[in-house]
């Protein structure tokens, strides 16, 4: 991170999703992943390996978001924060019809996936729009009791790989679960998924992981 740059590689995500998911499947046991284009479609599908249900260990099914919040800066790879979250693709629940209750995401332990929590505006506004969801489809449901049951049985819970240690820009809904792989500074976070040369990344990862070492066998 001598450049500013904390460079993590495929094995890196792997290995973090994979220590992750065992407090994962202990605290929350989610049967359907939500991932956030396109930073949440890679550890979404790793992280499924591991989460894996039953005797028959049946696969978590993933449904996508697409969410923009970053604008590219000129000239450059880096990005900067933007102002405003844009909503570029959503879930649809119009070919449910009355089936609803059971194809949609009621009753259902939903697992939100991205790469990072950085100001945390992503989050938030997927997780209320999800929940402004799951109270439309409430709604639908006439019988009181079942209703109420499904809405006591239907949680949230986000995973991301990298937490920023940061002051957050918005708040995530009370009662959804929080995992994150790692807790990091506020600095710039190059993704193996991001890159044109990924040769050249996995060398300048090694060479700083090589320099952070020696620099910490002198002290």
């Amino acid at each position: 991170m001598g450049d500013g740059h904390f460079r993590q590689t495929y094995n890196d995500i792997h290995l973090l999703c994979q220590s992750t998911a065992e407090r994962i499947k202990a605290e929350f046991k989610p049967d359907l992943m939500i991932a956030i284009g396109g930073g949440g479609f890679i550890p979404a599908r790793i992280i499924r390996s591991f989460l894996k249900v039953g005797e028959t260990k049946r696969n978590i099914p993933i449904q996508a978001i697409g969410l923009s919040l970053y604008e590219a800066l000129p000239d450059t790879t880096e990005e900067i924060v933007g102002t405003e979250v844009i909503r570029t693709q959503w879930l649809d629940f119009s070919t449910l019809g009355n089936k609803i209750s059971h194809g949609g995401l009621l009753g259902k332990r939903i697992l939100v996936v991205d790469e990072i929590d950085d100001s945390r505006k992503t989050l938030s506004y997927a997780l209320k729009e999800l929940i402004k969801d799951v109270n439309a489809q409430l709604e639908l449901v006439q019988d009181a009791t079942e209703r109420a049951r499904l809405a006591e049985s239907t949680k949230f819970g986000i995973f991301v790989v990298h937490n920023k240690l940061k002051e957050k820009a918005a708040e995530i809904p009370a009662g959804v679960a929080y995992f994150a792989g790692m807790d990091i500074p506020d600095v710039w976070v190059d993704y193996p998924w991001e890159m044109v040369d990924i040769l050249q990344h996995d060398e300048l990862k090694r060479q700083g992981d090589a320099e952070a070492a020696a620099a910490a066998a002198k002290q």
